[in-house]
């Protein structure tokens, strides 16, 4: 019997058929069937969610893993948008092609960005990336005979066959999978435990011959690109460009996220946005003080759940784990 149970341990250790690949593909399923199950109303707000928590991952990259604080995200995120949107507006550009080209425009002014940030270290490459990403949206703001200022510019055109709410959930579904897989096997990877190793002690990690400036600059880049795809898909989802998107409102909600969230989980930022975005709906119906409410919980948040929603569920777990574990060393 001893041996049973020790065989049963060790399969549901490698994965078995509670491990996390078998929780992806429930909620995967979840998400595929959700259409059928809910209005149009709470699928708009899911596909919003979805959006939110691919931005809230893009940035839990450079904040969880390499430990660089940026409030910058919202000047990438908007790069984005508005490098989508533009060229939908004023060229015949197909809508795929100008979907990928917002992303790619994001990851190039990432570049230039990453490069005068990653010179600084702690709280000066968190002021500089605000600096650099108000300085975006001054541009979008003031740059009126391209952008239209503050206006906005309403009415861009998709495919017809994503006016449709559930058809563009998803693909947004589809394009956020596909994101959310690449980053999965970015932050597994030797490069992703590099950052950890930066993360954790940059000094050590630079004396055993690792270039720890090129790391945060390519890791600066890449969450560049993902939140120029977060940007992208905002923009087709309402059709619709503003200033907002890149302003430093945009980079405080994406960072609470990853706060709510739990930095140093890779599902923090998902649950994160879940979270966040069910509060921000639920209170709206009741007060239009939401956001005090709302600024309530967060520190609620980081006084007593400082590892995130996630990190505090996981360390319970862990407890629970243990104390079984200890009970049958005592009963063995």
């Amino acid at each position: 019997m001893k041996k049973v149970k020790t065989k049963r341990a060790g399969f549901l250790r490698r994965g078995g058929m509670l491990g996390p690949g078998c929780a992806w593909m429930l909620v995967l399923a979840f998400l595929l069937a959700l259409p059928s199950i809910v209005s149009l109303s709470w699928l708009s707000i899911v596909t919003e969610m979805l959006i939110l928590s691919l931005a809230a991952c893009a940035l839990n990259l450079i904040m969880g893993y390499a430990g660089m604080v940026s409030f910058g995200a919202g000047g990438l995120y908007g790069i984005g948008a508005y490098g989508t949107g533009l060229l939908l507006v004023y060229t015949n550009t197909p809508f795929g092609i100008a979907v990928i080209a917002g992303p790619v425009m994001a990851g190039l002014i990432s570049i230039i960005i990453g490069w005068l940030c990653v010179r600084r270290t702690l709280i000066y490459f968190t002021l500089l990336s605000f600096a650099l990403s108000q300085l975006i949206w001054v541009v979008v703001f003031k740059w009126r005979s391209l952008t239209r200022g503050d206006d906005g510019i309403v009415g861009i055109r998709i495919p017809d066959f994503l006016i449709s709410i559930p058809h563009y959930y998803y693909f947004a579904l589809a394009t956020v999978a596909i994101c959310l897989a690449l980053l999965w096997m970015i932050v597994n990877s030797p490069f992703g435990k590099t950052l950890e190793a930066i993360r954790e002690n940059p000094r050590r990690t630079e004396s055993i011959g690792i270039n720890v400036k090129k790391y945060q600059l390519g890791v600066f880049v890449i969450q560049g690109f993902f939140l120029g795809v977060a940007g992208s898909l905002i923009c087709g989802f309402t059709q619709a460009l503003f200033p907002s998107y890149a302003s430093w409102l945009e980079s405080a909600d994406i960072f609470l996220v990853c706060l709510m969230g739990g930095v140093y989980h890779f599902t923090g930022p998902i649950v994160g946005s879940l979270i966040y975005i069910l509060l921000s709906k639920i209170l709206s119906n009741y007060t239009m003080y939401w956001p005090l409410f709302l600024g309530v919980i967060i520190v609620l948040v980081a006084l007593f759940f400082r590892g995130g929603a996630v990190g505090f569920i996981s360390d319970k777990f862990s407890d629970i784990k243990r104390l079984r574990k200890q009970k049958i060393e005592v009963t063995s």
